[in-house]
């Protein structure tokens, strides 16, 4: 077997792991979920999910950068195809809210993972790395429309943490209630309003 398809291989076999990792994890917990469990649901052995991760939180973690970083590769080559910051405002809230409802499995663990970050200084600093991206990419296009005459003179910091709020809030509410909205059009009602009070 030539070093490409060992390669592809390596890469399919992480792939399952983490699906059947993130089932085990949304399905029942992070302490409840072992490494058994989750090379049963993957068909692995035992010692082959070791060969990969050294332990279920190496897992646990690499899972959700994993997850993370393909959602931000996918969000950007979106935003590449439009010109005017509000745009790719609006694209980057259209896209993901159509994310979301094909990965609600990863939103779902995505609620499992904050829950420890409340007690782990690890998962504390990959979440509050992911809050300033976030955050950063918002004040970078607000900054960007202020500069360009599109935006008033406002507090760019204060307004991208409020649209990073409310797309945490809308759909993490989502996922812990009985709700009754939908996510897309709840979220897209909150940016769009944000976005024309402060259009110039």
């Amino acid at each position: 077997m030539n070093m490409q398809k060992r390669e592809l291989n390596k890469e399919k076999r992480i792939e399952d792991i983490f699906e059947a990792a993130l089932q085990c994890f949304t399905e029942t917990g992070y302490a409840a979920t072992t490494m058994d469990s989750i090379a049963a649901k993957a068909t692995i052995s035992k010692g082959g999910m070791y060969h990969y991760f050294s332990s279920k939180k190496e897992l646990f973690l690499n899972l959700f950068r994993y997850r993370m970083r393909k959602y931000f590769e996918e969000m950007k080559s979106y935003l590449k195809k439009e010109d005017s910051p509000e745009l790719r405002i609006r694209t980057l809230v259209e896209k993901a809210g159509q994310i979301l409802k094909q990965n609600e499995d990863f939103y779902r663990f995505c609620l499992v993972f904050l829950s420890q970050g409340t007690r782990d200084e690890i998962i504390r600093a990959i979440m509050t790395e992911f809050y300033k991206d976030s955050v950063g990419t918002f004040k970078g296009l607000i900054e960007e429309g202020i500069a360009g005459g599109s935006f008033k003179h406002i507090d760019a910091d204060k307004t991208a943490r409020a649209i990073y709020f409310l797309v945490m809030g809308v759909y993490f509410t989502y996922f812990s209630v009985d709700a009754d909205f939908d996510v897309v059009e709840q979220h897209s009602f909150h940016i769009n309003n944000i976005l024309d009070s402060i259009k110039n």
